[in-house]
């Protein structure tokens, strides 16, 4: 499948056409696999794929497609002269040269990709002769993506070595992402927590001092809520701890559903849930814990009978100020004021 407006195929000499150039392309290809066991970043290694390709293998685009889902490839990097127009492609399993080589996951090469009856042609284009080469991305036998080159004229096919070189290339593309995903789902899984899916303590804490630092930087309010809920053990105690879990999720997902993008939930641990909102003033922190103090009672009594408390502190410029210790002592403050059924109560005063 390729963009492409009519050209009449221009003559294009392969650089890979002695041994010393062969040397060169493994020589690069070495440094490349040294930047990925030393955990380089996946962009910057994927980017020099694509640009030493297009060094060593004279060719108008290469362009790495990643898989978007189960069944759809999208556009990570081109590199070459149609960037524009391969950016927003999208492709599904099986359409096409590229996506043929993504779900049989196998090399897909054409050398007459213009007459080939399984290559696709991007609506608003027309046929000019070319050649294709598609490499799907592969690692532990799980597809990543594909790697494909395309290349304009009629008289000159991709070369075996060539091909050789590129398969090599896309080996390395695929254990660089590979490696990204596997450090990404490592960094999720330390900071997240395992029963709600909300971020977890490390995390939070992590969000807290950036965002205090950033408030104190620009001038911007940071407000912080502290939620517990009211005797959460005699929850465990009556209805069994399969069901306090419930609670617990279902608290996550209120307060999830209830935020903006810029806000954090976290659980800390227990029954204790954070709040921290980015550029927020006191009374509109007020105003959201309200709410979720309504929703939130409401949803809970109408299931194990209980309710929640929450605590405020708000940044406001001050020299001096530790935001979850102020809110962690008005949500005691709170929790002393009801201990039957609790509700939301916001000292007049806040330190901080």
């Amino acid at each position: 499948m390729r963009a492409r407006v009519c050209d009449c195929g221009m003559a294009i000499i392969s650089t890979l056409a002695d041994e010393g150039s062969l040397a060169i392309g493994y020589r690069r290809l070495a440094a490349l696999l040294r930047d990925v066991v030393a955990e380089e970043s996946v962009d910057s290694v994927l980017a020099r794929v694509a640009a030493t390709l297009r060094e060593l293998i004279l060719c108008e685009d290469v362009v790495l497609w990643e898989c978007a889902g189960d069944d759809m490839l999208t556009v990570a990097l081109v590199d070459g002269e149609d960037e524009e127009a391969m950016r927003s492609l999208r492709i599904q399993l099986g359409d096409g040269l590229t996506g043929r080589a993504a779900l049989e996951g196998r090399p897909i090469v054409s050398n007459d990709a213009h007459l080939d009856p399984l290559a696709g042609l991007v609506p608003g284009t027309e046929p000019t002769p070319e050649s294709v080469a598609c490499m799907p991305l592969l690692a532990r036998e799980r597809l990543l993506g594909v790697l494909s080159l395309y290349r304009r004229g009629s008289a000159h096919a991709f070369a075996a070595e060539e091909i050789e070189l590129v398969a090599d290339f896309a080996a390395v593309a695929a254990l660089a992402l590979d490696n990204a995903r596997t450090r990404s789902e490592l960094e999720r899984l330390a900071t997240t927590d395992d029963l709600t899916g909300m971020a977890n303590r490390r995390r939070f804490r992590t969000e807290l001092e950036r965002e205090l630092a950033s408030a104190r930087r620009y001038g911007t309010p940071l407000s912080l809520l502290l939620l517990d809920i009211d005797d959460f053990k005699a929850v465990n105690d009556t209805y069994g701890h399969a069901r306090g879990d419930d609670v617990l999720r279902l608290v996550a997902k209120i307060l999830q559903a209830s935020l903006r993008a810029p806000d954090l939930s976290a659980r800390l641990g227990g029954d204790e849930f954070a709040v921290l909102l980015p550029q927020t003033e006191r009374a509109a922190a007020e105003a959201l814990a309200q709410r979720l103090n309504r929703t939130l009672g409401s949803a809970l009594n109408s299931r194990v009978r209980t309710t929640v408390s929450i605590g405020i502190s708000t940044f406001n410029g001050e020299e001096s100020v530790d935001l979850l210790e102020d809110a962690d002592r008005f949500l005691y403050e709170a929790k002393r004021a009801h201990p039957a059924y609790a509700s939301v109560r916001f000292p007049t005063q806040l330190s901080s």
